[in-house]
């Protein structure tokens, strides 16, 4: 029996687009570890920048979940950016930038 080699995932280049609140996220995010945390805060925009740039190349990757949205994970930090994808237009709404311990309430209110 042969087996096939492992598949790697399609590159696919989209424009990233951050609304409103998950550009007002970033600036919560930046300000909240500028105070509470300053040593750490250029690793957080790093990694959530890390996560936008994956994003940008596969955004197709991850499964639609909750709310028909999409999400992707920081590696180091405990945030989720929440996406929306067009494929056809070839690019990515992005509707939050939420730590992990933040409920569902704060991603509902964002979504209609």
């Amino acid at each position: 029996m042969e087996v096939a080699p492992p598949r790697t995932p399609q590159r696919v280049s989209y424009t990233v687009r951050l609304l409103a609140n998950a550009q007002r996220d970033l600036s919560d995010i930046e300000a909240y570890y500028d105070e509470k945390v300053p040593r750490e805060a250029e690793r957080c925009l790093d990694a959530i920048e890390a996560a936008l740039d994956w994003i940008a190349d596969y955004a197709h990757q991850p499964p639609v979940s909750r709310f028909g949205l999409r999400r992707v994970s920081t590696e180091t930090f405990r945030y989720s950016v929440w996406y929306r994808l067009f494929e056809e237009e070839r690019f990515v709404q992005v509707i939050a930038i939420l730590h992990h311990r933040r409920g569902d309430d704060a991603l509902t209110e964002r979504v209609p």
